[in-house]
């Protein structure tokens, strides 16, 4: 059954069949196309990694059965280490290249709370967290992705004191540095503003496929992640409340 409300099945089908078309074809270049060079090959699994997070994300909306992501969860780990590969691989006057894809921006920010809410709400295991937080790296950098790492079991971890990207992530921020009996107010503030946080961007109005269902995954990250009660949310039109109350095979 949909999960999103805005938009119907056969949308998702025609968004998600174009997604993994475009990840087979981004896979087929890596692995046959002899001409790329190193660096694009590391832009491709960059892309990959992209591709793989919406493909989640637009699965979810659909109402597929979220044990069938755990696939996409181990290839994004797998295209995020041929990344590492293919920038380490990089020859010296050309490691300057691999910068712009390693540093933390604001939309790496969100990509990777997507990526971590589906990690750990499907609980994907220490080992493959630890992964992902070694290849993200970044530490100490900013506050709300160090203090999630922690939580996460990167025990030793530098922590900066603040978060880098305050108009969009500070009211989450708010969520983790908290006292346990003030994050449920501290979550719902948060989802009430995020949407506005977000740009208010209005993909569900354009003609286009760039609308793929609206959530807010840094919400059920630390819900699950800090055993946060979420009956004040549990039915906010935001809330991915089906991935956070996941319980194995029971669903």
């Amino acid at each position: 059954m949909l999960r999103d409300t805005i938009k119907d099945k056969a949308y998702f089908d025609e968004t998600i069949e174009f997604s993994i078309e475009t990840i087979g074809e981004y896979v087929d270049d890596l692995k046959n196309d002899e001409s790329l060079s190193t660096e694009v090959k590391m832009n491709f699994s960059f892309g990959i990694v992209e591709y793989l997070v919406s493909l989640m994300h637009e699965r979810y909306s659909r109402g597929d059965n979220l044990i069938e992501l755990k696939p996409h969860l181990l290839s994004a780990l797998e295209y995020r280490q041929w990344q590492k590969d293919y920038a380490d691989a990089l020859p010296e006057n050309e490691q300057v290249e691999r910068i712009d894809w390693e540093e933390l921006h604001e939309d790496d920010m969100r990509r990777t709370l997507v990526w971590f809410a589906f990690a750990y709400c499907l609980d994907m295991g220490q080992d493959y967290y630890q992964q992902v937080l070694d290849l993200i790296a970044n530490q100490g950098q900013d506050g709300l992705l160090d203090n999630i790492a922690v939580a996460m079991g990167d025990k030793n971890r530098e922590v900066a004191q603040s978060t880098l990207f305050k108009k969009r992530f500070g009211k989450l921020y708010d969520v983790v540095i908290a006292e346990p009996s003030k994050r449920p107010a501290l979550v719902k503030a948060y989802l009430d503003a995020w949407y506005k946080a977000e740009g208010s961007p209005g993909y569900h109005l354009m003609d286009t496929d760039a609308y793929i269902g609206y959530w807010c995954w840094g919400a059920a990250l630390v819900v699950k992640l800090y055993n946060i009660d979420d009956s004040s949310f549990i039915d906010h039109e935001y809330y991915p409340k089906d991935l956070v109350h996941w319980q194995g095979n029971s669903k």
